[in-house]
């Protein structure tokens, strides 16, 4: 069940965040503008659980998000996830990354943060094409039992191969296998075995244009980016 109908996509990475602060809908509208088909951004909550779109677990002085109301992070410049969906281009995908790891100080071990992602995904189905992420195992196998007919990926770092890592995502009910850039496997013969296990590829984060018309030949199926217009420019070409 790969969410992409014409790879490779291009994902802004949370956005264009070298024309707009990341994580705000100026910088995937900037993302929507340069070309990109997708964006991706992430997760946390509040203190009064509202999803809130932030990537570290805490805000510029420090104090963890949890820590704080929605109301007081969007004073800061903090989007909740509701008013960033609302705020997009339709047909612009999105692929929803859910930070929970443990050590973090907002880590979930309940996944009560995936349930409420996966609700809100459910509740806007057919509004634009979706997908979740989590690099937590658990988390993925959360996304997946609630929204079923949104597809999931589960994100691994470069020090594990595609191999390694397929067993864990088809465990977890993932259907995309999205690997840092650089990680073992990268290549046509391993990126075709992972297709015929039933997964897409999603590739972060690519911001070189050798590199990404490598990839694309290769046959990953989408190509995330903080350089979205860039990368597009390059796959087009």
């Amino acid at each position: 069940m790969s969410p992409f109908t014409d790879p490779p996509a291009v994902v802004g990475h949370r956005g264009a965040p070298t024309r707009a602060p990341q994580n705000t809908p100026a910088s995937f509208l900037a993302a929507a503008e340069e070309g990109a088909g997708w964006v991706e951004l992430d997760v946390r909550r509040s203190a009064d659980d509202v999803l809130v779109c932030h990537h570290d677990p805490v805000d510029a002085e420090g104090r963890p998000l949890v820590e704080q109301t929605a109301a007081d992070l969007a004073a800061a410049g903090v989007w909740t996830l509701a008013s960033v969906l609302e705020a997009l281009p339709a047909g612009l995908g999105v692929d929803v990354e859910v930070k929970n790891l443990p050590g973090e100080p907002d880590y979930d071990p309940d996944d009560d943060v995936a349930a409420a992602v996966a609700a809100e995904l459910v509740a806007r189905e057919g509004e634009r094409p979706w997908m979740t992420s989590a690099f937590n195992p658990a988390t993925v196998a959360v996304l997946v039992g609630r929204a079923p007919q949104v597809p999931a990926g589960l994100l691994h770092l470069a020090m594990f191969g595609l191999e390694a890592a397929l067993p864990y995502a088809l465990e977890q009910g993932a259907s995309v296998l999205c690997p840092q850039r650089g990680a073992p496997g990268l290549d046509a013969a391993t990126i075709a075995r992972v297709h015929d296990a039933g997964l897409a590829v999603f590739v972060w984060t690519v911001d070189d244009a050798d590199e990404a018309r490598a990839l694309a030949a290769d046959g990953v199926d989408a190509i995330c980016t903080n350089h979205p217009g860039a990368i597009a420019a390059a796959l087009s070409g």
